[in-house]
């Protein structure tokens, strides 16, 4: 998924192992470009968790609809509290 938002992280992850149970430490390198992902797509808001929801198929497009359902709720309800909190 961040292979839409990061161009070639998809065949860098490809060229190196992914961390497995028995090594579960993420290279410095992956490491840098998963914040740098996560980084953009916070600054970003929600068009940007829309496009990568386009981005999915099938039952990977649903699990992330929901996820993002989940979470827009969330933080909809986190920012009228506080600004109920500010009056």
């Amino acid at each position: 998924m961040l292979g839409a938002i990061i161009p070639d992280l998809d065949e860098v992850v490809e060229r190196r192992s992914l961390p497995t149970p028995a090594n579960p430490l993420l290279p410095l390198h992956l490491r840098r470009a998963l914040l740098a992902g996560v980084a953009i797509v916070e600054r970003a808001g929600p068009e940007m968790l829309e496009m990568l929801r386009g981005q999915m198929m099938g039952q990977n497009q649903a699990r992330f609809s929901s996820a993002i359902s989940e979470i827009t709720t969330h933080t909809c309800r986190s920012m009228a509290s506080s600004q109920l909190q500010l009056i």
